[in-house]
């Protein structure tokens, strides 16, 4: 069914190189990984902002979660050229930790904990916690002038300036920096989450830093882990989310979404970008906006792309998914629940089980 349903939609072909030659290698796949990395920025999420060493400075919290985690708020200070801008954050581990896997999650409120957030499940699980607000690295709105938009914004936006979805990426990327100097963390066992318009920015910050050993994406579709072309018919598709949220990307996106066969690239691209490290898609039965079919069919079609490390991709039944799938023996992993769009404990379970199987252990 998989490949019956890909075939209706004309993918373009992730081995497929400009000159007309194909990849069969991984090295050859690396400069292809190169070239879809320059397309969805320069088509879809817009260029990053160059690389500034924030000032940090920490405080630590008098709650501890009854005596067993350590909760420190940190705040990240950017200044370039004569802006500056603070994004706090907040970092929660297990007391005495040394090396533990982490989680960076955006999310949708500063809260801790927050119903996106089950901080002591999490820290129950072992794993530690660097969180923020995403309108405290810039405001979800057309408004570039704002926070680190603001800082980085350099006269009108061109063809291939930064999206919000770039900039919030840019955020969860110098978390890793960050945790690169806590002893408390172990980098090489770091995972990026987010849900919804966060879930897309998951994906993207991971296809752009290979340091994430994993990306969790919860309810992403449309822009994020579906693919674009053949939407189902209640899904959301380019045209809607662009005439929506048109700041979320940058503005040379405009010129594809009516018509969603022209794009260059369709999201397997950016699903293939994180091989062969894990992802997470999660979906949600009664979410139909997020195209769960879309979601699943961007996993089989990005899979070779695993293969090619020689590491199984999606395994997964050749049928559209059901609520209760758990498809997570592959690097490449999908689940659906029941339910509407949220960012439940059920799915919190998912993915930590899914970093002790393919990550932790």
């Amino acid at each position: 069914m998989f490949q019956a349903e890909l075939q209706k939609r004309n993918l373009p072909d992730l081995f497929l190189c400009p000159d007309g030659t194909r990849v069969s290698d991984r090295a050859a796949w690396e400069t292809q990984r190169a070239y879809w990395r320059e397309v969805l920025l320069e088509n879809e999420y817009g260029q990053l902002p160059p690389v500034v060493e924030p000032a940090v400075t920490v405080t630590v919290n008098p709650v501890t979660f009854a005596g067993k985690a350590v909760w420190e708020t940190v705040r990240f200070t950017f200044s370039y050229g004569q802006k500056s801008h603070t994004v706090p954050t907040q970092l929660i581990y297990p007391r005495g930790a040394k090396g533990a896997p982490f989680f960076v999650m955006l999310n949708f409120r500063p809260d801790i904990p927050d119903r996106y957030l089950p901080v002591e499940e999490i820290l129950d699980n072992g794993f530690g916690i660097l969180t923020f607000c995403y309108q405290d690295v810039t405001s979800d709105d057309g408004d570039f002038s704002n926070g680190l938009a603001g800082v980085f914004a350099e006269g009108e936006r061109r063809e291939n300036s930064f999206g919000k979805i770039t900039l919030w990426a840019y955020m969860a990327m110098r978390c890793m920096d960050y945790l690169e100097t806590r002893e408390e963390a172990d980098i090489h066992r770091v995972a990026v989450a987010g849900h919804s318009r966060l879930g897309k920015t998951a994906l993207l910050t991971a296809a752009l830093d290979e340091r994430f050993a994993a990306s969790f994406s919860n309810n992403s579709g449309c822009s994020g882990a579906a693919i674009s072309r053949g939407t189902c018919p209640d899904g959301e598709t380019t045209k809607v989310i662009f005439e929506r949220f048109p700041y979320w990307f940058c503005p040379r996106y405009e010129r594809y979404v009516d018509d969603p066969t022209t794009l260059p690239f369709d999201q397997h691209a950016l699903l293939a970008l994180i091989a062969p490290r894990v992802v997470g898609v999660g979906a949600a039965d009664e979410d139909h906006w997020a195209d769960n079919d879309a979601q699943l069919l961007s996993c089989a079609a990005a899979s070779p792309v695993w293969e090619l490390y020689g590491k199984p991709g999606l395994i997964a039944p050749d049928r559209m998914p059901a609520i209760g799938d758990e498809h997570t023996d592959g690097a490449l992993g999908f689940h659906m629940r029941a339910g509407s769009h949220y960012f439940s404990r059920t799915d919190w379970l998912v993915y930590m089980r899914t970093m002790n199987k393919h990550i932790v252990k």
